[in-house]
């Protein structure tokens, strides 16, 4: 009696395999607006942390707010905003009111400014609630 050759054949690898493959496409695809979800988390807090850099630098006897783009911590978040795949970081004053505003990857723009409203639109060219243009 001829011993049995036991083990897998090259047909069967090949199916093991592709089915693997096929299954972790599936995985990736699923995750992905989850990702997308987490870096508009990401983009949303480096916002609120301007924010609050912006409430730190008011000047309550000129009434003005003194931070600036050049500043490292907006800097800083305007880079963590850009490595989130965020776009449009803009932070814009006129008078002694400020805004902050960026596109998330939903295609939102998300800001908030100096009377502490904080909203998220679609409206590409927006305003931020204190009136400012984004972009400008």
């Amino acid at each position: 009696m001829r011993g049995r050759n036991e083990g897998f054949t090259l047909i069967e690898m090949l199916v093991v395999v592709a089915m693997i493959g096929l299954l972790s496409a599936v995985v990736l695809i699923a995750l992905g607006p989850s990702r997308d979800k987490a870096r508009d988390t990401r983009i949303v807090s480096d916002i609120n942390q301007v924010r609050m850099y912006m409430e730190t630098t008011y000047d309550a006897i000129t009434g003005s707010y003194s931070g600036s783009t050049s500043d490292p911590e907006i800097s800083t978040a305007s880079e963590d905003i850009v490595n989130a795949g965020g776009g449009n970081f803009t932070l814009s004053k006129a008078g002694f009111s400020y805004a902050v505003s960026a596109v998330l990857n939903s295609g939102d723009i998300y800001c908030a400014d100096s009377n502490g409203v904080i909203s998220s639109n679609t409206a590409q060219g927006g305003e931020c609630p204190v009136g400012l243009v984004i972009g400008s």
